[in-house]
């Protein structure tokens, strides 16, 4: 279990990493072609596209995975419902356009709606494609077909842009992905055990896996709003410009979890879901996995804080100088997010969605006050501070709830291996913030220079530390 678990990791992260890279460089280049504000309207009305997408998916994704036997008819005729859900959701997508008219008052959304419409019906097309490529942990292929996307995604987007579409060529992007995506993972889905899905008249498949998914849905329905209802207030109340700014800074944020633990979870469900009758064996892996992620993001978040000031000027130019405080909070809160994200896939892996979602519906609810707290400060970083406790709260309950009710095991190990973590991470994090400040503070004012002088300084902390880091990352044959 154990090299399959690893090995489906390694190839997550791998293709993972490649895809960053991509979508990293096209971010740095929109950052600079597109205005604050263009980007604050399409964080505004991206927020309930999600909520779309959501719907449209349901957790049939998950749901399919952790089904063992699952017949082409059934296949077909859930591919079927995921057409009908993407014309109705797409429909309604442009008729809620209307709401966003009255609720934000500063832009006509109908203007984007249709483009955005018809992007939910072709994500809903996709569900099936793509859950086909990942019951087959077949991560590597995954990447490249959405690095393909997305370079086809960005190509359009300029030629737009070039056309001075202004923000007609941003919005253009997330139907040209989900486009991409659903043509691209439709054509590959053939050589999957799934199979390449077609239409078909049995829609009542559905049921087979309603209560699965049923639970699924709930627990990513609460999950939205607790995640997204400050992006919904602080575009109604702070304007469209500051919550472009609070977006940018929460995507650069997110950044170094995508390429930890969002590289990571793919792989968990599919491979341990095979082993779930062996409760050890996975609590074993679940302490290990948690033990590297919350090293490897502390020291992640210690670069970020001391050079945030760099990493946005090189990012994203100097008209987003605004999202440096909010990046230095952001950090801290990347170690917590690293490991309470792969909490999700090990209750999945259980086979306990109730429990899911109970854990869910508390997380969102502290994610709630914390949000309208600092909303009602009208400042951004008080928003970044509230919802770095609402996690912390939120990391407590919900390993509580996972040791107690879903493995029924202490969570002594699981605590002592943060600890372990922890030390062990702070000592390479606390020598390069020392040196840096020593040696870096009368550089002279190159982005460039002081990003390549830290990543060396960085790797050479890392290195001091070399013996006892290796000994955390040997993987027991």
């Amino acid at each position: 279990m154990k090299n399959k678990l690893y090995d489906a990791i390694l190839k997550s992260i791998s293709g993972k990493i490649s895809l960053y890279i991509v979508q990293f460089l096209f971010l740095a280049i929109y950052a600079r072609i597109f205005t604050p504000e263009e980007f604050g309207i399409l964080a505004s009305v991206q927020v309930f596209v999600l909520f779309f997408q959501m719907i449209a998916e349901i957790g049939i994704g998950p749901a399919i995975i952790n089904e063992d036997r699952f017949t082409n008819k059934q296949r077909d005729g859930i591919f079927t419902v995921t057409l009908i859900l993407g014309v109705v959701l797409g429909s309604g997508f442009y008729f809620f356009s209307y709401f966003l008219n009255s609720f934000y008052g500063n832009y006509n959304y109908q203007q984007i709606s249709i483009i955005i419409s018809i992007s939910i019906f072709f994500y809903a097309l996709g569900i099936i494609p793509i859950t086909s490529l990942n019951k087959d942990a077949r991560f590597i292929k995954i990447a490249k077909l959405n690095i393909l996307s997305e370079v086809l995604s960005f190509i359009i987007v300029y030629y737009l842009y070039y056309l001075n579409f202004g923000i007609f060529a941003l919005v253009a992007k997330s139907l040209t992905q989900s486009f991409f995506n659903f043509i691209l993972f439709w054509i590959e889905s053939k050589e999957t055990t799934l199979g390449r899905p077609l239409f078909g008249n049995q829609i009542y498949h559905i049921k087979a896996i309603a209560s699965f998914a049923s639970y699924q849905f709930f627990f990513n329905f609460i999950n939205y709003f607790s995640r997204n209802l400050d992006n919904i207030l602080i575009g109604k109340y702070l304007g469209m410009s500051s919550l472009g700014v609070y977006d940018k800074s929460y995507q650069l944020m997110r950044y170094p979890l995508m390429v930890t633990t969002f590289a990571m979870t793919p792989a968990i469900q599919p491979v341990l879901t095979k082993m779930r009758t062996d409760v050890v064996r996975i609590v074993e892996e679940h302490n290990k996995l948690t033990m590297r992620l919350l090293f490897i993001s502390i020291l992640i978040s210690a670069f970020l804080y001391v050079n945030s000031q760099e990493i946005v000027l090189f990012l994203f130019g100097e008209q987003w100088g605004r999202v440096v405080p909010l990046i230095k909070v952001f950090a801290f809160m990347i170690p917590i997010q690293a490991v309470l994200s792969t909490s999700g896939s090990f209750y999945q892996v259980m086979n306990k969605p109730k429990l899911l979602f109970i854990s869910g519906a508390i997380s969102a609810s502290i994610n709630t006050l914390a949000i309208i707290i600092g909303v009602y400060s009208r400042n951004l970083e008080y928003i970044a501070l509230a919802l770095l406790i609402s996690f912390t709260l939120n990391f407590i309950q919900c390993y509580y709830l996972m040791f107690k009710f879903c493995f029924y095991c202490s969570s002594r190990m699981f605590v002592i291996g943060l600890i372990k973590a922890s030390v062990l991470s702070g000592f390479p994090a606390f020598f390069y913030v020392v040196v840096n400040k020593m040696l870096f503070n009368s550089l002279p004012d190159d982005v460039w220079l002081n990003l390549m002088l830290n990543i060396i300084l960085a790797i050479l902390c890392v290195g001091v530390f070399y013996s006892p880091i290796k000994k955390l990352f040997v993987v027991i044959k």
